[in-house]
């Protein structure tokens, strides 16, 4: 894998695997609302025109044009998950193998439903109606309710995103969150993927967690965020 795809992943994301989602402002690509918030560029040179349909808060990862639409507004981004430093770990296809015994369910449209009402408590700022589709879903299943989740999000030449690594409050400290994660990634080296993720600066445990399992910091990418004005009737 050339790891220096994953100094842009969203536009390799869009340019590639989920080119099938990309819409175009220019030569920006950007996935539809109901799918994530996020835009790509190639460079920062690159001209991005404006389009009626983008409205709202959206965000460029490691790479942003250094010029906006005049109704495209440089944000603050929030706390939890949405803080602009961003580290980038990724685990390596040689890094140890690891294992579980937890049941692990493989989730799909009949989950759909119980994946929101999770996120919309744990992890509410990026995850989507049909961001599931993005990827391979699994998550821990107790009495019929969803606890905890995790899947693909992001896909450059070589290896998979995980994202929407979320456990309910009830359930926290049980180990589920690496149970899920050791599903996927060996799922991905299973198929000759490396596996990478993104965690917002500051979230010392969930950054443990990732060491643990074999994954390793390459670079801290800037997370930057527009307010997107409402476009004005004709």
């Amino acid at each position: 894998m050339d790891t220096l795809l994953l100094d842009n992943p969203l536009w390799h994301s869009l340019a590639g695997q989920h080119r099938h989602l990309a819409r175009h402002a220019g030569d920006a690509l950007w996935y539809g609302p109901a799918y994530a918030p996020f835009i790509a560029v190639a460079a920062a040179s690159s001209t991005v025109e404006d389009d009626p349909r983008l409205e709202g808060r959206r965000y460029f990862l490691g790479v942003a044009p250094a010029k906006l639409p005049e109704r495209w507004v440089p944000a603050q981004s929030g706390g939890g998950h949405a803080v602009p430093d961003t580290l980038q770990l990724v685990r390596a296809l040689d890094e140890p193998d690891v294992t579980t015994d937890e049941v692990v369910t493989l989730l799909g449209p009949e989950h759909r439903e119980r994946m929101r009402t999770l996120t919309s408590l744990v992890y509410p700022e990026f995850f989507r109606e049909h961001t599931s589709d993005l990827g391979r879903y699994v998550g821990i299943l107790r009495e019929n309710r969803l606890v905890a989740m995790a899947g693909e999000r992001m896909a450059v030449p070589g290896a998979r995103e995980i994202s929407a690594v979320c456990t309910h409050p009830e359930y926290a400290g049980h180990g589920l969150a690496r149970a899920l994660l050791v599903t996927l990634v060996n799922h991905h080296r299973g198929t000759g993927l490396a596996s990478f993720l993104h965690v917002s600066a500051g979230n010392e445990g969930a950054t443990r967690l990732y060491e643990k399992i074999g994954f390793h910091y390459r670079k801290t990418l800037t997370l930057t965020a527009v307010d997107i004005a409402k476009a004005s009737d004709p």
